[in-house]
């Protein structure tokens, strides 16, 4: 077991790039950064389905890339066409492409999120956001920020959703879906 880790005193380290690491614990993948934070985990793999469901189609984006779990799903829908994943960590790249964890086409860009939201004339029919790690109120006004800038690369009748966290405070749930649900 990796002694850094403060999780997975029982896992198995089994990538890391960098300070980003991914341990396998009873037949599951999480990803944990450098300041010993999950990052990601694919036990939240059903969570992302029935968020995302059969939304995505044509020209999609994810922004933020996690253990490619997203990813994986929107490369299985028949409907998605072009599919662009921005990450700013080029360690969770270099770890998911040691976990040959991608099928598909696909480009990923590394880059900061709000440089390519910004400077990006892409307009996407599916945009799914997923850089943060919980819903709080230190993290909301960033993923408005977020918000905002993707849907100047939205096309008009496109989707924007974000990543919802289960755990997320009963009074931050309304204010979270409020910044996907105006025009």
């Amino acid at each position: 077991m990796d002694k850094e880790s403060v999780y997975f005193r029982n896992g198995k380290l089994i990538a890391k790039s960098g300070d980003i690491r991914v341990y396998t614990m009873d037949n599951e993948l999480f990803l944990e950064d450098g300041r010993m934070n999950l990052v990601a985990s694919d036990t939240k793999k059903s969570d992302y389905i029935w968020q995302i469901g059969n939304k995505p189609i044509g020209n999609c984006l994810v922004v933020g890339l996690g253990l490619g779990i997203v990813v994986n799903y929107l490369l299985s829908l028949n409907k998605v066409n072009n599919l662009t994943i921005i990450e700013e960590n080029k360690d969770i790249i270099n770890v998911v492409n040691k976990l040959n964890k991608l099928e598909g086409l696909f480009e990923i860009i590394c880059t900061d999120y709000f440089t390519y939201l910004y400077k990006s004339n892409t307009k996407y029919d599916f945009i799914f956001i997923d850089c943060y790690t919980k819903i709080d109120e230190t993290t909301l006004p960033y993923i408005a920020d977020i918000v905002i800038a993707s849907k100047l690369n939205l096309k008009a009748d496109g989707i924007l959703l974000g990543w919802f966290d289960n755990r997320t405070s009963e009074k931050l749930v309304d204010p979270f879906y409020s910044l996907f649900n105006t025009v």
